[in-house]
């Protein structure tokens, strides 16, 4: 005998929308190696054109998003109105040479790759610190 599912009319409405919301989105899919000079990241992101994607370093932290549209632009207006959609937001290790991030963008496998390479002068730092007393 087979059961019913009873899902709610309000889940099923949302879960239509976020399918249809702007043709619908892919989950974007990224992956980190330590490589021998330092980290490699790759995100591949279907569905979003490459001059839509933006990299973004703030102190210790490394953004990758896009802008989304919410709405059309209204008439006699340049813009139109975006919101921050986040592929990743991670923290930048320790001995990562912030200044030398670099990010490519691949046309033919349609992947975005960024390069963290690591100081070397960071890399198997390791000092005992000698504890003053007053």
């Amino acid at each position: 005998m087979k059961t019913k599912l009873n899902i709610p009319q309000e889940m099923l409405m949302s879960i239509d929308f976020m399918n249809t919301a702007n043709g619908g989105m892919s989950q974007p899919i990224m992956n980190i190696e330590n490589k021998e000079n330092g980290y490699e990241v790759l995100v591949k992101a279907p569905g979003i054109e490459p001059e839509d994607l933006q990299v973004e370093i703030l102190k210790d932290k490394l953004m990758i998003y896009h802008l989304l549209p919410i709405f059309g632009k209204m008439e006699g207006e340049t813009s139109e109105m975006r919101s921050i959609r986040f592929i990743s937001k991670m923290q930048i290790p320790a001995d990562v040479d912030v200044e030398n991030i670099s990010a490519h963008y691949d046309d033919d496998k349609r992947y975005l790759k960024l390069e963290l390479p690591v100081d070397q002068s960071q890399q198997d730092f390791h000092r005992k610190v000698q504890i003053e007393r007053w």
